[in-house]
């Protein structure tokens, strides 16, 4: 392994170790309002956090590596965590702005490339030294005489990976992946100011890149702790500002709700929740019919079909979950009017889960029909899939009835809809299920890959529960 191969891994090193360091460690605090002091504390402490993350990250390496390298390494260990802390400083800050999805954490990452790339360009010696270097002056002059008009200019690719990375963060910024953005800005911002960085002159003595760096040190750290705390500042506010929002769309005494607002919050694009949870309008209630409250839904058999319609929840979250967490956005509206996606490359999963008063019989059925309206203008196959639970057994079992597609979102089906269209898709019981019961039906969405990024403007109407 050369020596500047070996100085990239103890880079990448640290820059990883510190990342990870602030993703897991560094957070907003849980005060609403906390002050100034303490503010300026937590951000000095993520600071002094992230260097001491990413200095144990490039020590481990260092010390894994051959003896050899370590002393062939143009820089002591010293010298180098001194380079690379004008980098690893600002990652609190990138982190921060990055959870808010704010634009600013991309610029910061480039800033903080740049920086390295600066300090690097500064220690690191030549690649390589003409080799009439050695000649005497005056033949070393003549030699030089010719050189320039002789030489081939050398190919640069690096001006392709600059433009390429520019096109590649300005594309990820029109789709809000502002995390994702900040690589290939990162990269330009390196590459850029590595090339416009003029080499070290070749003299014999001159201060050692720890000296430089340590005299830069103090304002490096200074700034970097002020923009800490100008993120933690707009992070709190960013916050305070969607739970206002959130709980001026929340149901309020005696069961009136703000209309307008809860339009508004159903109908806008949906960022910065880990999940959503859409409820229907407050004024809709279950009704099922037509089987009187006083007969037992246990009975063995009916004579008439078991009406049920959907008043449950519709679930939005993203894996690796299985549900919404405990910090879902609760608001209310209908997934025909609601725009609910992803802000950034994981896919989005939607269910719709509908609990019941009392547990009901599935030996007296044989089919369900599931009837839904379909609003959704995106080409590409839907299938849907029912889910029956019995959640007061132990274990909670379940009983699947698989998949049915949706007939207008088939390939030479699909049609553009204005209004919502309906359709009745149906799923046979088996004659002999797994289990007996059930108190609880889920609906899963199963989109192709051009519904991963916005969940499908569908709607549960009802569910019909044949007799056999």
């Amino acid at each position: 392994m050369s020596t500047r191969r070996f100085t990239s891994y103890l880079v990448l090193a640290g820059l990883t170790n510190a990342t990870i360091a602030a993703l897991l460690f560094f957070h907003l605090p849980a005060s609403r309002e906390p002050s100034i002091h303490s503010l300026f504390v937590r951000a000095l402490l993520a600071v002094a956090g992230v260097i001491l993350a990413g200095a144990a990250g490039s020590r481990f390496y260092w010390n894994r590596s051959a003896a050899a390298l370590r002393a062939d390494s143009p820089l002591s260990f010293r010298s180098f965590v001194l380079v690379n802390l004008e980098a690893w400083v600002w990652i609190p800050a990138i982190v921060l702005l990055s959870r808010q999805d704010s634009p600013a954490s991309t610029l910061l990452s480039a800033v903080g490339a740049a920086l390295l790339s600066h300090g690097l360009r500064g220690a690191l010696p030549r690649s390589s030294e003409p080799e009439n270097r050695q000649l005497p002056d005056l033949e070393y002059e003549q030699h030089q005489m010719f050189a320039a008009t002789l030489e081939t200019p050398r190919r640069e690719s690096q001006g392709y990976v600059i433009a390429f990375s520019l096109y590649l963060a300005g594309y990820c910024l029109i789709k809000h992946f502002n995390l994702i953005a900040g690589i290939p800005l990162a990269v330009c911002g390196f590459l850029f100011v590595w090339h416009l960085t003029l080499e070290p002159a070749p003299i014999t003595v001159r201060a050692g890149p720890g000296d430089r760096s340590a005299r830069r040190l103090p304002s490096v750290i200074a700034a970097a702790v002020l923009v800490t705390l100008y993120a933690l500042l707009f992070g709190i506010a960013h916050r305070n500002r969607e739970e206002a929002a959130s709980s001026a769309t929340a149901p309020r005494g005696g069961g009136e709700v703000n209309h307008r607002n809860a339009e508004n919050a159903a109908t806008a694009f949906v960022s910065g929740y880990e999940s959503v949870i859409l409820l229907p309008a407050p004024e809709k209630k279950k009704i099922v019919a037509p089987q009187p409250v006083n007969i037992s839904p246990l009975a063995t058999r009916t004579a008439k079909p078991l009406v049920i319609h959907f008043d449950g929840a519709y679930w939005y979250f993203q894996p690796p979950e299985k549900r919404p967490g405990p910090n879902a956005h609760q608001t209310n509206g209908s997934p025909l009017s609601a725009d609910i996606g992803t802000n950034n490359s994981f896919p989005l999963t939607m269910e719709a889960v509908q609990k019941l008063g009392t547990a009901i019989r599935l030996a007296p059925y044989r089919e369900i029909q599931l009837t839904v309206e379909i609003r959704d203008n995106t080409s590409g196959p839907i299938v849907l899939s029912v889910l029956l639970t019995d959640t007061s057994a132990p274990g909670k079992p379940s009983l699947s009835l698989g998949g049915q597609p949706i007939l207008s979102s088939e390939p030479g089906l699909f049609t553009v809809k204005s209004a919502p269209a309906e359709e009745v898709l149906r799923f046979l019981i088996p004659g002999h299920p797994t289990v007996s019961k059930f108190d609880e039906i889920t609906v899963f969405f199963l989109p192709d890959v051009g519904h991963f990024e916005v969940g499908p403007k569908i709607a549960i109407q009802q569910f019909v529960l044949l007799p056999r």
